[in-house]
């Protein structure tokens, strides 16, 4: 089990006055200039407004001030959401790219847009493609497929391009590391044009323009574009004008790829996606509209967060499970009946892909409860044979979610070829691990928070050796990162219109998250079950005021809490509509017995390391080191009542949370000598006794054994 320890964010209070102050008095300017009243408003009724907004704006000044957004005039920019998009012909090799397509579209050459089978990948394609098209050019459009092609440009697909007498291709969101490709293509004749925003290699490929933010040459000012953002600032270089003035007919696009790639929702891409959704909001294109439809997204509010989790994963699904092709033949789409019969079968293959990957979730969870040693692991690497390739990177995201750890899924074909797709932790370089176990590897290939390989079945026991030999030697002690939260609150000071105005900072996404409050010394007033228990909702009390709050993904049968319990609770906020009118809604992140600190997360880190071999300080020992009396404490407590095993927090606040390591060396000791074990009981895990067969000793405990080591 891991914690996590939450930080608080500080600021200038007196900044925050100031800033108060500067967003109430634009507000009321606007209402002022914006009212029907023939006469301007006298001074009374001005100050009475500027005082009504002054509390009306102060949770959202709060957040501001947070992160850091203390100066008015970046606050107001901010929150009109009118940073200027630069000038497209800032990126490098930008007038080379637009010199050559313009040449090809004057000589009537057919060009090829390569894209990619992501959401990213697809959306770049449908905008360039569509763009070219608009201008008159000859334009054909080409995906890889996952199993067959593998990511980027191939020379297969070169010679297939070269084959039909196309002379140009022009990469979308891929090609910067195509340098074997781009030789290839020259000396069959076929221009290359490189679009893309992934870090290159020390070599760039030899193409006629390579256009990419994050060349170390290019000195454009924003390097957060996605793929679509890119395409989106070519497609403005090609017509020379604003890019401003591109985004009513291609942001949606450029949004849904910028928001689906989770890049930063700053700068840039903050006045793109805000466009993007906008026009989403009111689309005409058929295939988005049958898609909206088909997720239930008809005529309600777009965000970022239903791109992310309902617009996204059915157009990554086609990718993953069937072909890309049918994603953007859905985006291209311009036949009402066709696009509704695309925007189901897409939702066919999201169905086909949640259950594909429930299966190989539930087939490594069955792996890992046969063999626990895996879990003691610092890397957790598991395979299973023929995993569908599609999906193995999701189910290593969902182990990472579950036990706080790097972990690699690996699907071994018929051929006895493992294909791996890795996620990590923050502080965890999963590059660089995997790196380091090079020469047992076909392939390999990633970044510091994802990566991929290719092994053979027989190198896996080795790689899982060699892997966690990294680990143990670069980062021997992995803490969990914090939960930053921006506020502590309290409900009686907070009203629906405060938190509405919560909605000038979105669209929420990377590095702009959703706000996160502290609910400090909340009593637990109600706990329901929703959706036929798969999650809970429960009624959290502060003084006179009270809210309810989703916790997703917790059924009320495992919630480590009970009523009247008093706990500090990170929620989001939110407004609903209800028959009683608008109410304030949260959602539940984490909860923690009220007046927690961060001990916990510290001294779990610790032992989690000991349990896995790693030689701790003197110091170190002493922190978590349990005398005899600590050990029979624990056990009495065990013995008193059911605790759940999946969250601690309440048995460490009730015996000291400055305990918790010794708490948890006493519950490794007492399991490792058999006197105690989890047990599940209703759906929920638990601590429980073992009947004694014999005397047992405590000494043989191998994790005491190992405090001893000197």
């Amino acid at each position: 089990m891991t914690y996590r320890a939450w930080t608080l964010k500080q600021f200038d209070r007196a900044a925050l006055k100031d800033l108060t102050a500067a967003i109430a008095e634009q507000n009321t300017e606007e209402l002022e200039m914006n009212a029907m009243d023939d006469e301007p408003w006298s001074e009374q009724k001005y100050a009475a407004t500027l005082a009504a907004q002054q509390k009306e704006v102060g949770l959202l000044a709060g957040i501001l001030a947070a992160r850091g957004i203390t100066d008015p005039t970046e606050a107001l920019t901010l929150l009109a959401g009118e940073e200027e998009l630069s000038d497209p012909m800032l990126l490098t090799d930008m007038d080379k790219a637009c010199a050559r397509i313009l040449e090809a579209i004057d000589k009537e050459q057919t060009i090829v847009v390569y894209g990619d089978y992501d959401v990213d990948g697809v959306t770049a394609t449908a905008l360039l493609y569509q763009h070219l098209k608009g201008m008159g050019a000859s334009v054909k459009c080409m995906l890889p497929s996952r199993e067959g092609d593998g990511y980027g440009l191939s020379k297969n697909a070169i010679q297939s391009i070269h084959d039909k007498g196309c002379q140009l291709i022009v990469t979308v969101d891929n090609g910067i590391s195509a340098l074997e490709e781009a030789e290839f293509a020259a000396s069959l004749g076929v221009d290359l044009i490189v679009t893309d925003h992934h870090l290159p290699h020390d070599a760039l490929p030899k193409a006629v323009a390579v256009v990419d933010p994050r060349r170390a040459d290019d000195h454009s000012p924003f390097k957060g574009l996605c793929g679509a953002g890119v395409a989106f600032k070519l497609c403005a270089a090609l017509d020379g004008c604003p890019p401003e003035e591109m985004l009513d007919y291609c942001g949606d696009l450029a949004a849904v790829g910028t928001v689906a790639d989770v890049m930063p929702l700053t700068g840039e891409n903050r006045t793109l996606v805000k466009a993007g959704l906008k026009l989403l909001q009111q689309t005409d294109r058929p295939g988005i509209s049958a898609l909206l439809e088909e997720v239930g997204l008809e005529g309600k509010p777009i965000t970022a967060e239903n791109v992310s989790y309902a617009i996204a994963p059915r157009i990554n699904a086609a990718g993953r499970m069937d072909n890309a092709v049918t994603a953007l033949q859905l985006v291209l789409c311009e036949d009402e009946e066709r696009a509704a019969e695309l925007a189901h079968k897409l939702n066919e293959i999201n169905v086909t892909r949640q259950e594909t990957e429930q299966e190989i979730v539930k087939a490594a969870q069955e792996q890992l409860d046969a063999e626990p040693a895996i879990l003691e692991d610092r890397v957790i690497l598991i395979w299973g044979r023929d995993w569908h390739p599609g999906v193995i990177g999701i189910v290593a995201s969902r182990l990472v979610e579950k036990t706080g750890r790097p972990v690699i899924v690996v699907s071994v074909d018929e051929h006895g070829e493992g294909k791996g797709s890795g996620r990590s932790v923050q502080g965890f370089n999963l590059h660089e691990c995997i790196a380091s176990c090079e020469d047992i590897l076909l392939r390999f290939g990633g970044h510091a928070m994802a990566a991929g390989l290719s092994v053979r079945e027989e190198n896996l026991p080795e790689l899982r050796r060699r892997l966690n030999e990294w680990a143990a030697r670069e980062c021997a002690v992995l803490f969990t990162p914090p939960l930053e939260c921006d506020l502590s609150i309290h409900l009686d000071r907070i009203t629906v219109e405060s938190v509405r105005r919560l909605e000038q900072l979105a669209p929420y996404g990377a590095e702009n998250p959703t706000p996160v409050f502290v609910l400090e010394k909340a009593v637990i007033d109600g706990i329901f079950s929703v959706s036929e228990g798969k999650h809970c909702r429960l009624r959290l009390r502060q003084g006179n005021a009270s809210i309810y709050a989703v916790w997703f993904g917790m059924p009320p049968e495992q919630l480590p809490y009970t009523m009247g319990d008093v706990v500090d609770a990170a929620v989001n906020l939110s407004v609903y509509e209800s028959l009683r009118g608008a109410q304030l809604s949260g959602r539940i992140l984490e909860l923690h017995p009220a007046g927690f600190g961060n001990a916990a997360a510290e001294q779990t880190a610790l032992v989690q390391a000991l349990r896995r071999g790693t030689p701790l300080s003197a110091e170190q020992k002493a922190r978590i080191a349990p005398e005899r009396s600590d050990i029979i404490t624990v056990y009495r407590e065990l013995q008193a009542r059911r605790w759940h095993a999946e969250d601690l927090q309440p048995l460490f606040a009730k015996l000291g949370e400055e305990n918790t390591g010794k708490i948890l060396v006493a519950i490794t000791a007492l399991e490792q000598v058999g006197l105690i074990a989890v047990r599940e009981r209703s759906g929920a895990k638990f601590w429980e006794l073992v009947p004694a067969e014999g005397k047992k000793n405590l000494a043989d405990a191998p994790i005491l054994k190992c405090l001893e080591e000197r």
